[in-house]
């Protein structure tokens, strides 16, 4: 283990994808960290410890977990990484300052801008972050993610920045990890990218074939084109972001020969069968998502420039109704198109 910047006590409050995959990545080299569990999760990762694998499982040997089931275990907790989803993300803020107040520093790592509404009311020292690293859950001790890729670190007054630095040093032992001074054209760059989360989850993947790809494609990319627009227009920048196409490379692709095109977009769709929201919505068959926190606030944003975003629009209203049915199942990829079709006749 090596001893680094202060040997600062972090917790972090969620065993998801992201927060299990990053205890793991960071504790083989960093002992002084634990991962808040609960109930039958907590059981299981304190008896057989952690898998993680990267791409494919190859059964690594298991990574010792040091599991807490509530923040009153530790007499003094330096740090809090925050890693649950934006809609469990009001409770879990009230928790942590009924037992630290507002004495640790609080790093969140939610997708979008919701978090910097929320924080706040509760705590005055919080890094903001933009992740791109993909990571899911098998098993609750068994976790795989794509790549370790890379985390984007900041803030929106700079009052913490030493500290920032000592967590950089700590987070970069298991993944790369940088400083940015432009967070909210990081987040809204990132943001651009996850308004697929949604479509992903709403159309039927397994159903896909070389006939149907071809529709996919042209929804997930007028999709990601609105939102640019709408960015843009918002008065936001590109951020690029290592591992992503780039603002130039997804309009150039919307140009480029069909064949050629659907041929290169077909090696995506295994990625998006692993996005958050399809975890979510279709394998857990859960009845909470981040629709309301991603695709929802680009339509809030794009209704107070003018802009009619009917593609975004038409997957969000799709899939608000859609995401209450239980059990939700998700739709042909052709049904989908027509109520685009529909909607874009309209305007």
């Amino acid at each position: 283990m090596e001893n680094v910047s202060g040997n600062l006590r972090i917790v972090i409050y969620g065993a998801g994808a992201i927060g299990t995959s990053l205890y793991g990545l960071i504790y083989p080299h960093y002992s002084n960290i634990y991962l808040l569990a609960r109930g039958e999760n907590a059981k299981i990762l304190k008896s057989n410890g952690l898998i993680l694998y990267e791409q494919k499982n190859n059964n690594p040997e298991p990574i010792s977990v040091n599991v807490i089931e509530d923040l009153n275990e530790l007499s003094s907790i330096d740090t809090v990484i925050i890693t649950v989803k934006n809609y469990d993300l009001e409770e879990v803020a009230k928790d942590i300052s009924s037992k630290l107040g507002d004495g640790p520093v609080i790093v969140a790592m939610q997708n979008g801008v919701i978090n910097q509404e929320i924080l706040p009311k509760y705590f005055s020292k919080v890094i903001y972050t933009v992740i791109v690293f993909s990571a899911w859950r098998d098993k609750p001790d068994v976790f795989g993610y794509r790549s370790k890729g890379i985390i984007f670190l900041g803030t929106i007054d700079n009052i913490v920045q030493p500290i920032m630095e000592k967590i950089i040093k700590i987070m970069n032992l298991g993944v790369s990890t940088k400083i940015t001074d432009k967070l909210q054209d990081a987040v809204h760059s990132k943001m651009i990218m996850n308004l697929n989360n949604a479509a992903s989850a709403l159309i039927d993947l397994k159903a896909m074939d070389d006939s149907t790809i071809s529709i996919f494609r042209k929804i997930i990319i007028n999709i990601i084109l609105e939102g640019i627009q709408i960015i843009e227009a918002a008065g936001y920048e590109e951020f690029k972001l290592k591992k992503l196409p780039d603002w130039k490379s997804i309009r150039i692709a919307n140009k480029i020969p069909e064949d050629m095109a659907n041929r290169m977009f077909k090696e995506n769709i295994k990625g998006m069968a692993l996005s958050s929201m399809v975890q979510d919505i279709v394998l857990r068959q859960k009845n909470q998502s981040e629709l309301e926190s991603l695709n929802g606030y680009f339509i809030k944003l794009a209704d107070s420039l003018g802009f009619k975003a009917p593609y975004n629009r038409t997957i969000y209203e799709i899939c608000k109704e859609e995401f209450k049915k239980t059990p939700f199942k998700p739709l042909h990829v052709e049904l989908v198109w027509k109520k685009i079709q529909e909607k874009l006749d309209k305007n």
